[in-house]
């Protein structure tokens, strides 16, 4: 081959393969920009302490937090509860961190794979996320997609896709972003959490129903040998010479080497006077699980409080734990949703301490709860015995 046609076909070669990799780019629908490392919202940093607003918005569905001059942050899309600040911290941090470290698509009819479709449109599962300032501008908005989870075994990095609105360009980054809709995403969602170990009664009041009883039974436990009567052992033991000068210190012996009794097991949680009529329970420990649901309660939602709840439509359940704490349990049903307010009183020490912090948490507010953990409250009399065919 002369050195001529080397280089002619060295060329055409050089021509070709450029030429591939432009068909390649054209035809490839996640291509459409260079990759470089850019920041997600470049001005983050210097704007972020401005940043007094965050919104969220899916469809009709608005999730708005705000920050207080104490740097405390609510949801006012829910009357202010308070948000976990941890949850907002997560997430500003996150979007100052994110850099844009692959080329997706450009094209809008690809975006739903992604899940960065228009925010507004009805079923969309893209999320627009609005830092806001003091006045209720954006400083900056973001439309987040689906994440995309590390690889294990592979070089495969976690992030989440995104695109700028107005720039039909996207991305994926190298943060997993999370701005969730959900109330009880954004809060710490306990409501009431009791030691069940601790509860002695539980009155459980239905529209319509006769109320339920449970209580916790006492057991005797038998007491160590009385006091006298190991002095008189310690007498015994000792010669009569010895025995004035030596008694108090075998009852003291005698007390390090007693057997020591052991603690009294708590009495089992029970029905008073159900089932009756030769019925039997569905489930032998049903007022314990009974209980048990009753002291741990998340929410799903929360609103404002005007009015303690009264009337027929309103079930009252209260409870008394040994420590003296008495909880009581509003629950109201509205459509599907079942909302529940609580108040809480104690007489002193850990009982007062305990109420006080049930009060700080739930006074003013009514939370929706989870269908299964109501209908698990509100279980009726049939609910729980067996039928006579069963």
């Amino acid at each position: 081959m002369t050195p001529k046609s080397f280089v002619v076909l060295a060329a055409a070669a050089v021509f070709s393969a450029v030429l591939a990799i432009v068909v390649f780019a054209s035809g490839n629908p996640w291509g459409g920009a260079a990759a470089g490392g850019e920041k997600l919202i470049p001005s983050l940093a210097d704007t972020i302490r401005n940043v007094t607003g965050l919104e969220v918005r899916r469809g009709d569905e608005t999730a708005l937090l705000e920050r207080s001059p104490d740097g405390r942050w609510s949801l006012k899309s829910r009357g202010g509860y308070p948000v976990d600040v941890a949850k907002v911290r997560t997430l500003l941090v996150g979007l100052g961190q994110a850099e844009l470290v692959e080329p997706k698509t450009s094209k809008a009819d690809r975006y739903a794979a992604l899940e960065l479709e228009d925010p507004a449109q009805k079923g969309a599962k893209s999320r627009l996320v609005r830092l806001l300032g003091a006045d209720g501008t954006a400083i900056s908005q973001v439309v987040l997609g689906k994440r995309r989870a590390a690889a294990y075994g592979s070089n495969q990095t976690g992030g989440t896709y995104v695109r700028r609105p107005g720039n039909p360009q996207t991305w994926l980054t190298n943060v997993e972003l999370d701005a969730p809709m959900a109330t009880k995403d954004w809060v710490k969602p306990v409501v009431l959490s009791l030691d069940s170990a601790k509860i002695n009664a539980v009155s459980i009041e239905i529209a319509g129903e006769q109320p339920l009883k449970i209580e916790r039974s006492t057991p005797e436990a038998k007491g160590p040998t009385p006091l006298k009567d190991a002095k008189a052992d310690a007498k015994d033991a000792n010669a009569p010479e010895k025995a004035d000068a030596n008694t108090d210190a075998n009852v003291d012996l005698l007390k390090l080497h007693q057997k020591a009794e052991p603690a009294p097991t708590p009495g089992k949680l029970a029905f008073v006077g159900f089932p009756a009529d030769g019925k039997k329970l569905k489930d032998a420990s049903a007022a314990e699980a009974l209980a048990r649901a009753i002291g741990s309660i998340d929410l799903e939602d929360v609103r404002k409080l005007d009015a303690t709840p009264a009337g027929e439509g309103v079930s009252v359940v209260k409870v008394e734990s040994a420590d003296g704490l008495t909880t009581t349990l509003r629950l109201r049903k509205e459509s599907d949703a079942t909302w529940l307010s609580v108040t809480a009183t104690g007489g002193e020490g850990d009982a007062k301490k305990a109420a006080e912090e049930i009060a700080a948490r739930t006074q003013g507010w009514e939370f929706k709860i989870p269908a299964y953990k109501a209908d698990t409250i509100l279980k009726k009399r049939t609910d729980l015995v067996e039928t006579s065919g069963s």
